[in-house]
């Protein structure tokens, strides 16, 4: 694998890993463009890892706060004085996190299935149409109110719902978990705070899954390892770029420039896919 390729994987992964595009269905058509064989996977494990440094870099003060409140909450429930009503909305966050990671043990199920689809380009256009048309609902949702102090079970179990079903390429995970925070009463910039820091250990397990393909696969490459480095930094910074551009580009409520974008790559991979047959 070359350097310019790692390159150009590492810009894809950090931009669409956080912007609403999808990075898994950029990944499968950029390694169908590029030709790419089994050492791919164990690059994409790097690439995860990327851009979660990049989200614990620009939620570093939440991050803390969150583990401030972890521990605070375990104390309590030692002491026999937590409930949820009276909880911190640190406290509150944490239960809604490990709520919303749940639908992700039904998203294992059905992991092979969606990584086969990643072999067929039209499969992934018409996700990423499908990705446009969640994003044009997401603009036109009205703005709500709830945040870490008050959302509710139905609220982290909506995002994590739509988290398992963006493990199809195509679909994007900010994106949609986004829309189904809104959607379910979520204020919008909290929404995409509680996404990217959901994300955290969604890239984790992704990039597990990716070391584990690469090891039984033995696509390490010892030759390789400057092209690792060079992408897992080139992600890292991206990611970090992507994630300040989506938190300003959500506030004027602009997805349509991402929905847009989503309908034109996906139909021209429909069509490149139809025609090659692939």
């Amino acid at each position: 694998m070359s350097i310019i390729e790692s390159i150009i994987l590492g810009i894809v992964q950090g931009l669409t890993e956080f912007l609403p595009i999808s990075s898994s269905g950029h990944l499968a058509i950029a390694q169908k463009l590029f030709g790419m064989n089994e050492t791919g996977f164990f690059l994409e494990a790097l690439l995860h890892v990327g851009t979660l440094v990049a989200v614990c870099i620009a939620f570093r003060k939440l991050i803390v706060g969150l583990f401030k409140g972890f521990f605070s909450m375990l104390g309590k429930v030692f002491r026999g004085k937590f409930s949820l009503k009276n909880a911190e909305p640190e406290e509150r966050m944490i239960l809604m996190l490990i709520v919303s990671c749940l639908p992700l043990f039904l998203a294992l199920i059905f992991k092979d299935k969606a990584e086969m689809m990643k072999n067929s380009l039209w499969a992934v256009g018409a996700a990423l149409v499908v990705n446009g048309i969640i994003l044009l609902i997401c603009d036109r949702l009205p703005d709500r109110k709830r945040n870490a102090a008050n959302m509710t079970l139905g609220n982290s179990l909506a995002v994590g719902f739509m988290q398992a079903v963006a493990i199809i390429p195509g679909i994007s995970r900010s994106g949609s978990t986004i829309t189904a925070g809104v959607a379910s009463g979520l204020d919008r910039e909290f929404a995409a705070q509680y996404t990217f820091i959901l994300s955290i250990p969604t890239i984790l397990a992704g990039a597990a899954m990716s070391f584990k393909d690469a090891v039984s696969e033995h696509a390490i490459v010892a030759a390789d390892i400057p092209s690792y480095i060079v992408g897992v930094v080139v992600s890292g910074v991206v990611g970090f770029l992507a994630i300040r551009l989506l938190q300003y580009i959500l506030k004027s409520k602009k997805f349509i420039i991402f929905s847009i974008y989503s309908f034109v790559v996906g139909a021209a991979a429909i069509v490149v896919g139809i025609v090659k047959g692939v």
